[in-house]
């Protein structure tokens, strides 16, 4: 801007002395030309500056440094042209030369004032070259024109930090509405993040009920049933050797519900922090053959074949026997119930990363990559259709993670659709418990 606007404003200053030696005093035209020379002069040397900053712009603090320098040749050039166009004893003249440079400084502390010491830099010398001609010419009009520039440069320097304390302030006002805005956006982006974590977790819930009261009503009817017909004698007097085999039915369908309705209350105390563990040192073996004995009936039933494996140097883990063998239940339940009759089923146990290991593989139909995390959430089943067929709650794996975390492990599922799948879970061993508690804790 300097190039141009420069000596633009020489030019219109110095046209009223080319036109006419009147009334504003008789100039020579050697002092004009070289008030056009300076500012020519001036305009050049920006356009170097210019063209060297942007080549390389990378050394900040020089380039400040020539920047002041520059501004400060421009004042003395400023300054100059007053003494070159002043005429003594001509109080027209004082005025009229005064007048440019009341409006330049005002141009100055509009532009330059963001940084006061390129804007001192270039209106000092104007304030000081002015008032020194007005103070050590003739008259007294010239005399009174010595405070012209100071009061001016006083008055704009005093408004200029006005307005910029109040842009700050609104520079500060526009950058906290527009924090408030980025706050409110991620407010309405969790709250609809929250929206759909709600209506998928009331989704999940509904095919639960939906679900449960199928798993529910089944052991409820052959309970009520049974009873029912043993109550009523429909089949002869107490004593019928079939009376017998119904109770047993009920004893099992009971026994059904009384497990589904514990896992129920399990996935409750886990996710109120309410689960009580009594941990101590266990023989995985024992606790494995125990669980193992609940399950093989129903291996047998789909003829399946149940293979089980522990290695000689498996570590002691630190756990709940009867939360362990929770475990095992579940995902060895799981592998009977989504495995084809016939199938195979492996459990093995083994010694890792400073503890034990238990692995629970089937040659199943296997569990899409992109479902492995999704079926641990609770009351979340991954075909409702293939569940429903084969029986289940949903709550199996999330009851396994659960539990497998309290005691400071983990659980996660390897599969790919039709190669099978692993169940893993991770304990701590007896040297090194690291339960992670939720609510009171018994060794």
């Amino acid at each position: 801007m300097t190039m141009w606007v420069n000596p633009t404003w020489a030019f219109l200053t110095i046209i009223p002395f080319m036109v006419s030696a009147e009334p504003f005093g008789d100039v020579p035209t050697t002092r004009i030309a070289l008030v056009m020379a300076l500012h020519l002069l001036n305009s050049f040397v920006a356009a170097m500056l210019y063209r060297a900053f942007r080549r390389d712009s990378s050394n900040g603090r020089a380039w400040l440094r020539a920047l002041m320098l520059f501004q400060f040749y421009i004042g003395v050039t400023w300054g100059a042209t007053i003494w070159l166009l002043w005429k003594h004893g001509n109080p027209a003249n004082n005025v009229f030369v005064m007048a440019p440079f009341v409006g330049l400084l005002w141009a100055y502390a509009m532009s330059r004032t963001m940084h006061v010491g390129v804007y001192l830099s270039a209106v000092l010398p104007i304030v000081v070259l002015g008032s020194l001609r007005a103070i050590t010419s003739t008259g007294l009009a010239s005399h009174a024109m010595a405070f012209v520039l100071p009061v001016v440069f006083a008055y704009t320097l005093a408004a200029a930090l006005m307005m910029i304390r109040a842009f700050e302030a609104m520079l500060v006002t526009s950058f906290a509405n527009d924090d408030m805005a980025v706050d409110l956006r991620r407010a309405h982006d969790e709250a609809i993040r929250k929206r759909f974590e709600a209506e998928a977790a009331n989704a999940s819930k509904t095919t639960f009920l939906a679900n449960m009261s199928h798993e529910l009503r089944t052991p409820l009817n052959a309970i009520l049933g049974f009873s029912d017909i043993i109550a009523h004698e429909r089949l002869g007097v107490v004593g019928t050797k079939r009376y017998k085999d119904y109770a047993h039915d009920i004893n099992a369908s009971g026994s059904h519900l009384l497990s589904i309705i514990n896992d129920i209350l399990d996935i409750a105390k886990i996710e109120s922090g309410k689960m009580e563990l009594f941990p101590v040192v266990l023989d995985p073996r024992d606790v494995i053959g125990d669980s193992m004995k609940v399950v093989a009936g129903r291996a047998r039933e789909r003829q399946q074949t149940v293979n089980v494996h522990i290695d000689d140097d498996v570590p002691m883990p630190y756990a709940d026997e009867r939360a362990m063998k929770q475990i095992i239940i579940n995902l060895v339940g799981n592998a009977i119930k989504f495995t084809q009759e016939g199938g195979r089923i492996d459990v093995s146990g083994r010694r890792t990363d400073g503890g034990f290991e238990l692995c629970v593989s089937d040659n199943g139909p296997g569990i899409p990559s992109d479902l492995l995390e999704k079926i641990f959430t609770p009351f979340n089943q991954v075909d409702n259709r293939y569940n429903r067929s084969a029986g289940g709650t949903g709550l199996g794996l999330s009851l396994v993670r659960g539990l497998a975390e309290l005691h400071g492990g983990k659980a996660w599922l390897e599969s790919d659709t039709g190669q099978g799948t692993r169940a893993y879970v991770y304990f701590p061993v007896a040297n090194a418990p690291q339960l992670r508690m939720r609510g009171r804790a018994t060794a």
